[in-house]
């Protein structure tokens, strides 16, 4: 989920083979070196590049190209290759409208250009077919099923590959209308392209893990924001049943419900209509340019508020329930769960604004109200509960707890919750807590936060991390408990109280930040306020952060 931020100018849009025949940036073009890592596929030879104990191999096709007729149609294998195929670049981003951030965040800025020649995934791998059998890490990166990439800086895996001893594997795969668009006239299922494009990499991993190191059968998938989406979208779809084993949902927002088939029809009729075709008649959206469908897709979210429902679809064909909205999702009833969220999340989208925090109390009331979807009175009753609960915190303080509650952490309990009643494997309920002293520290945890410590690039995200002492402690923590919980299904880490896993008569959640702590029911005065208010779906539109 994120706030609807103006387009900033896009990288220009290429293919994987044009960006293979680019020079690489201080090599001059020369051919690698014979001595650098290669690995066999059921595909053909790639070769790749090590660093500091680290193997990495990157732009890898694990399905054909969605290019030309291909675009809207389910992902297809790849073709081999003869000889050794470098992989030594990231692949393309997928076709994507993005703002720009804030500077303490350019850690999750893209690296790569866009094009809908996308479908490739990297490895880094301490080892290659070296007699071990390592956890293999999937991540699914975020951006609300419209923006993000698995190549963004931040998400380097070599550090959590050579620190832990672990594969660590980041998909790319089609997003917003490329890979969501439900029409009659597309083949079906395919308005939940972009799911089967992940299910299509994990089949890739499961065939391809011991030329990486990796154990076919100790795969997690972990996600943050729309990554966790995309892991509790996953737990959901039969075809991935048994494709993965644990899971990692990271501050997911909508994470609970998919689209309806009527706001994905409702999405596919908008656009259309941008280029005066009719239901059924998406077939022809082929021939447009990949620039001119984004500028359209932009019109259509703008006219529903900000809301898109260019994302999975309850379609009867790929998904038969939503994820967790009355139980947790029966394909992964046997995969145990670490799920959490950050505690001042909505930090991250009130930053670009400084008046987001000195606000008024009317100010704090009408964006509550709007944003919660409530009446006057239920808007009383909860800005009195959370003042009950926090009394010495200004409005914008209430502000920050109730968007974070309910954008993420009141999402993430009923994962946990559903999963703990499901008589099948635990979850475990965490609450990020560490503090950024940038801006002043008014960010304190935000969005984000846990990602330089999770993939241990403190020196990517430097202007948003500082250098306080406590840094390397956190980051051993989190690296090593986000690779424990891989390697045996259960949290482990440094440091680290034992941890019962979650049920709803005591809320067990440990507090990860400068140290590990475990609470029971940590602001529960706060959930319990929040708890006849719907949780937060993607088809409501994002308001907390204007008037």
């Amino acid at each position: 989920m994120t706030e609807s931020r103006a387009a900033m100018p896009r990288r220009p849009l290429l293919s994987a083979a044009a960006l293979a025949a680019l020079p690489l940036p201080g090599l001059g073009g020369r051919a690698l070196a014979a001595t650098e890592p290669l690995a066999e596929t059921a595909q053909g030879k790639l070769r790749g590049s090590s660093t500091d104990g680290v193997m990495s191999f990157k732009g890898i096709p694990y399905a054909a190209s969605p290019l030309g007729a291909a675009r809207f149609t389910p992902p297809q294998p790849a073709a081999p290759w003869a000889g050794e195929r470098d992989a030594i670049r990231h692949g393309p981003a997928a076709p994507q409208l993005r703002g720009s951030n804030l500077p303490v965040f350019a850690y999750t800025d893209l690296a790569t250009p866009q094009s809908e020649d996308c479908l490739t995934l990297c490895i880094y791998t301490p080892g290659l077919r070296d007699g071990k059998r390592r956890p293999i890490l999937v991540w699914l990166h975020g951006g609300a099923w419209s923006t993000g990439a698995g190549t963004v800086p931040v998400l380097d895996g070599s550090a959590l590959a050579r620190e832990q001893d672990v594969v660590v594997v980041a998909v790319n795969h089609r997003l917003n209308l490329f890979g969501f668009l439900q029409d009659s006239g597309l083949p079906q299922g395919a308005g939940n392209n972009g799911v089967r494009d992940m299910i299509a990499a994990l089949r890739w991993v499961r065939d391809n893990a011991e030329a990486f190191g990796g154990d076919p059968g100790c795969v997690t998938i972990f996600g943050q924001s729309g990554g966790a989406a995309k892991v509790s979208a996953m737990m959901a779809a039969p075809e991935a049943k048994g494709l993965f084993h644990r899971a990692i949902m990271q501050s997911g927002s909508g994470a609970l419900r998919l689209a309806s088939p009527e706001d994905a029809a409702r999405a596919a009729h908008g656009l259309l209509t941008e280029f005066e075709l009719r239901p059924g008649d998406a077939a022809r959206l082929r021939e447009i340019p990949t620039d001119r469908l984004l500028a359209a897709m932009a019109k259509v979210v703008a006219a529903n508020g900000g809301a898109n429902n260019f994302r999975p679809v309850l379609d009867g064909v790929v998904f038969q329930a939503h994820p967790f909205d009355t139980a947790a999702p029966a394909p992964a009833r046997e995969v145990p769960l670490l799920i959490g969220s950050a505690e001042t999340e909505i930090t991250f989208y009130l930053a670009p604004n400084e008046a987001n925090f000195a606000l008024g109390e009317e100010q704090l009331r009408r964006r509550v109200q709007r944003f919660l979807r409530i009446d006057a009175a239920t808007t009383d009753r909860i800005l009195a509960e959370y003042r009950a609960a926090l009394p010495q915190a200004s409005p914008s303080d209430l502000l920050v707890a109730i968007g974070s509650d309910q954008n993420y952490r009141m999402g993430m309990i009923q994962a946990a919750e559903l999963k703990a009643k499901s008589g099948g494997a635990p979850a475990w309920l965490y609450l990020f807590d560490w503090r950024s002293p940038a801006m002043g520290g008014r960010l304190r945890t935000p969005h984000t936060a846990e990602l330089p410590f999770v993939f241990g690039n403190l020196g990517t995200a430097a202007e948003f991390t500082g250098q306080g002492p406590e840094l390397p402690a956190v980051r051993r923590r989190m690296m090593a408990l986000w690779a424990g919980f891989a390697r045996t299904g259960r949290p482990q880490g440094p440091d680290l109280p034992e941890w019962p896993a979650y049920e709803a008569e005591s809320r067990p959640t440990m507090r990860l930040g400068n140290e590990a702590r475990l609470a029971k029911d940590p602001a529960g005065a706060e959930r319990r306020a929040l708890q006849p208010v719907p949780r937060f779906e993607y088809s409501h539109s994002v308001t907390f952060a204007r008037d």
